[in-house]
């Protein structure tokens, strides 16, 4: 069992962790964005341009999928900082 200081400690980290994570969630949905954009553009064309497309939808739903995983992994990271913190008032 952690005493007080190493649980607050850890409690900082993780903060300091889910903010980079946070980062990592801002980027991944810009990259969704703009994969969806182009995906949307080139499966309209005809010849290279629509593989360019296919590319892009897949790389699309790729993203999608982390970004997802990604949200859940900062919401539950947020529940474990509220619970080591809550263990300390008690």
């Amino acid at each position: 069992m952690l005493d007080k200081q190493e649980l607050l400690d850890e409690a900082r980290k993780q903060k300091q962790a889910l903010a980079v994570i946070g980062v990592w969630r801002g980027w991944l949905f810009t990259l969704t964005t703009l994969f969806f954009i182009l995906s949307v553009f080139a499966l309209k064309s005809a010849g290279v341009v629509f593989i360019l497309g296919v590319v892009s939808a897949i790389l699309t739903a790729v993203c999608l999928t982390l970004l997802l995983l990604v949200n859940l992994s900062i919401r539950n990271g947020h529940r474990n900082v509220e619970k080591m913190l809550d263990s300390l008032k008690s």
